[in-house]
């Protein structure tokens, strides 16, 4: 099984860093739907497993709500410093002499921003009235789950190192012909161009 190449996860987490800004403008949080008596059918049951897949079907398909940088005061300005810091790392890591450093700053940034979104994944500000979450906090727990996971990756894999004394681009060497030995030659079998020149007959 062909695994993914250094630079495709580089890729990966500059893409991944985007998808989380993107994310930050779609709704995270929306206030929970109340049913009004006159919505109430006879026969319909809503007990506790209908009412969690009705909760969950309105968390995927609902585009309305509250967007992370509304629900937000300072974790929308953190993840955002954060995604610059995982960016930059990312392309330092493709440089031989900064490398080790970067993917280790680079791990630190993404296992910090999976942390933060599952934080506030898991405690919707209900403070404010708003206890759904909605489409954009689901695609950030993506996106961060495939950086975090791009990054350990890239921290694991051997470095790059560059050979010392050697130009970054060097020029081949020129095809060097040697000469022919005459070691071997027998008398009389004189090349040409060691033969002596015959004398012109008198």
């Amino acid at each position: 099984m062909r695994t993914i190449g250094f630079r495709s996860n580089v890729l990966f987490i500059v893409a991944a860093s985007v998808g989380l800004l993107a994310s930050l403008g779609r709704p995270w949080y929306a206030p929970a739907p109340v049913q009004t008596p006159g919505e109430v059918r006879i026969g319909d049951v809503q007990g506790p497993v209908e009412q969690f897949f009705s909760r969950l079907a309105r968390e995927f398909t609902t585009a309305h709500g509250t967007t992370g940088w509304q629900a937000f005061s300072s974790t929308d300005t953190i993840l955002t410093i954060l995604v610059l810091f995982a960016i930059a790392t990312s392309i330092g890591t493709l440089v031989p002499n900064v490398q080790q450093p970067c993917r280790e700053v680079l791990r630190l940034v993404t296992l910090a921003m999976l942390g933060i979104v599952v934080v506030k994944l898991a405690n919707t500000p209900d403070a404010a009235g708003l206890v759904e979450r909605r489409q954009g906090a689901w695609i950030a727990l993506c996106v961060t789950g495939i950086m975090a996971s791009s990054a350990n990756t890239i921290y694991h894999a051997p470095l790059v190192r560059r050979k010392k004394g050697r130009a970054l681009y060097e020029t081949p060497p020129l095809l060097v012909i040697p000469e022919r030995s005459h070691v071997f030659d027998t008398p009389g079998s004189v090349g040409p161009e060691t033969a002596e020149p015959t004398q012109p007959a008198a």
